[in-house]
């Protein structure tokens, strides 16, 4: 996996109107695109070790530790790098809580 490109913006942008301070990186994900997360032997127990912070987010479930459902039941490598990226900007202090992956 290599990140390709990170960039900051700041003011309306191409990927949110409303959010006006966002990170936008670009990865090429390499092999990493042909396995999802539960395809990966042990990788949902060592991501929960890893980040055990990550168990308030809701992801698409809608409730605490829905991210760790989603990991378990198997979810691509561009969506867990959005919620770790998202997790470290957390624990830094930081107020985020916005997240997309395309």
């Amino acid at each position: 996996m290599k990140i390709l490109e990170i960039r900051a913006m700041r003011g309306p942008n191409y990927w949110s109107i409303r959010r006006h301070k966002l990170i936008m990186m670009r990865l090429d994900l390499e092999e990493m695109e042909e396995f999802p997360s539960d395809k990966i032997p042990e990788f949902a127990d060592r991501m929960e070790a890893m980040f055990p912070t990550m168990f308030v987010h809701h992801c698409s479930e809608g409730h605490e530790g829905g991210f760790f459902k989603r990991v378990r039941e198997g979810t691509w490598m561009g969506h867990i790098v959005e919620h770790i990226a998202l997790e470290i900007q957390t624990l830094a202090g930081m107020d985020v809580g916005f997240g997309r992956t395309r």
